[in-house]
């Protein structure tokens, strides 16, 4: 099929992974993305890096960029501690889905989300289009914010968990609030270092639980970083990155937020905006677990700090739009608490690209797509199960 061209809606981890996917391939594609940079707002920082995920990223970057992403993570020697509100290990807490010791598998890599994202866009100059998104799908095609979409075009919503085009052609899989939050921020290196915490968390790697809630941690040692990329791959600038003290409180919101939950709940919506008060909230829940962590959070820039409501996908919906496909958060949204969300949308580019790339040899693309969702339905819906049973664990409630 010589004129396939897709249209990726969506800058994110999961669509810049296709977009490099199709580039590998020969295939014409264009990214159209809403957020008008790729800094517009706080969408995290530390994400950790499965063997799934390193299998994607693989098939779907050049080899320097693939190497560049494998040596602008940070590594442990160690999985890190599981402890309990007191500070005692506790390590029938952890989820199934945490690499907790020396399988025969790659070591998880932690990376830093907006490296990640700046490796993903190397060598994609021209073909990702920031500030114009997509308000919906006819049958003409995408339509998009000041600017026309190529006719013909295939269609992939990887727009995320407030997906426009689900909203419209897949109003049964929109996904339900959890009953859960995460805040997340980032603290000065070496933060924890000599706080008088147990010897297993003074690197700030591991996790705390507390009563409905747990306290994930992790150093962040980077390299440094242009310097890296120059020398592995002189076409990739990645900015550089101090190393961080990175930490996220995931759990019931009541547990999270306290009174401040009734505001969040009558909001209905992510906020952003207001780092301070999510700080502050972070202070209260973790002063009474240890002085040391409550100083870490206040530590941090609060307008670094953001609050995530969790959302969980229902079983994925046949849908019935000719030229259209999903990937990621758009139809699989996930509690973050196994790890798994980032990993699920990059095994879904890998996938996509390998059957994009089978259509260019001769594979009917209705073929490839429904092949390819097939493989998205049953893998989606395994992640999105793993995860809600790894957030039970986390609240305690599993």
């Amino acid at each position: 099929m010589q004129n396939l061209h897709v249209s990726i809606i969506g800058a994110g981890l999961g669509g810049l992974c296709l977009a490099q996917g199709l580039a590998r391939a020969g295939i014409d594609f264009d990214v159209y993305e809403r957020d008008a940079r790729t800094d517009s707002r706080v969408q995290g920082y530390r994400l950790r890096i499965d063997a799934t995920g390193q299998a994607a990223l693989a098939h779907c970057l050049p080899p320097d960029l693939y190497a560049l992403f494998q040596q602008s993570c940070s590594t442990h020697d160690h999985p890190g501690a599981m402890l309990d509100a007191q500070l005692r290990p506790l390590p029938q807490r952890a989820s199934a889905t945490w690499r907790l010791d020396d399988a025969d598998t790659p070591p998880d890599r932690s990376a830093h989300r907006q490296t990640l994202r700046e490796i993903l866009l190397a060598g994609l100059e021209g073909r990702v289009h920031f500030g114009h998104g997509c308000a919906g799908m006819d049958d003409s095609g995408p339509r998009l914010e000041d600017i026309r979409a190529r006719p013909g075009t295939l269609v992939v919503a990887a727009d995320g968990v407030h997906s426009a085009l689900r909203r419209q052609h897949l109003p049964l899989a929109v996904p339900e609030d959890s009953g859960t939050v995460t805040i997340f921020g980032m603290a000065p290196a070496g933060s924890l270092a000599s706080g008088g915490l147990p010897p297993a968390l003074r690197d700030g790697a591991g996790v705390v639980f507390g009563a409905g809630y747990a306290l994930v941690l992790d150093a962040m040692k980077l390299a440094a970083l242009p310097a890296l990329a120059r020398r592995l791959a002189p076409a990739c600038t990645l900015t550089a990155v101090p190393g961080y003290q990175y930490w996220a409180i995931i759990g019931e919101r009541r547990a999270v937020l306290g009174a401040d939950d009734a505001a969040i709940s009558a909001s209905q919506r992510d906020d952003t905006a207001t780092g301070a008060r999510w700080q502050q909230a972070a202070q209260r829940l973790l002063a009474p677990v240890h002085p040391a962590l409550a100083a870490m959070a206040a530590a941090g820039d609060p307008r670094g700090i953001a609050l995530k409501t969790v959302y969980q996908a229902p079983p994925l919906p046949r849908w019935t739009q000719a030229g259209l496909t999903f990937l990621g958060d758009a139809v699989h949204a996930m509690s973050p608490a196994g790890g798994l969300g980032a990993n699920t949308a990059l095994a879904d580019a890998q996938s996509l690209a390998t059957r994009l790339a089978q259509v260019c040899k001769g594979l009917p693309l209705g073929q490839a797509l429904q092949d390819y969702e097939v493989d998205l339905r049953a893998r989606g819906d395994r992640a999105v199960q793993q995860s809600a049973e790894a957030a039970a664990r986390v609240t305690g409630r599993g």
